[in-house]
């Protein structure tokens, strides 16, 4: 995950990213009806499991929720910064590199 020592480019993606998960994914309504399901079977699973088994499936939901955000991350951050690079390349060869304003 991102931590204190990523600066520059970087940790600004990854910021906005956590932004606009804050901002715009949870107030998304597709999004929340989607989550439904996933709540009403993770309700039902855990009312038939052992308490020690309900804290066994949290610590496999955490885990595999911060793989999941941490490859989407990666994905988000690296896709940009190709982007970037190609946007680039297109503005240098459309005109040229002594008129690209960085």
């Amino acid at each position: 995950m991102l931590t204190d020592k990523n600066t520059g480019i970087q940790k600004y993606i990854l910021d906005r990213i956590c932004e606009i998960d804050d901002e715009i994914v949870n107030e998304d309504p597709e999004y929340q009806e989607l989550g439904k399901p996933v709540d009403e079977c993770k309700q039902q699973l855990a009312a038939k499991l052992l308490p020690e088994d309900v804290k066994l499936l949290e610590n496999y939901e955490r885990s595999r929720v911060s793989q999941v955000c941490r490859h989407e991350e990666i994905l988000f951050s690296e896709g940009l910064m190709e982007g970037m690079m190609f946007g680039y390349w297109v503005a240098a060869i459309s005109q040229g590199v002594d008129k690209i304003k960085v």
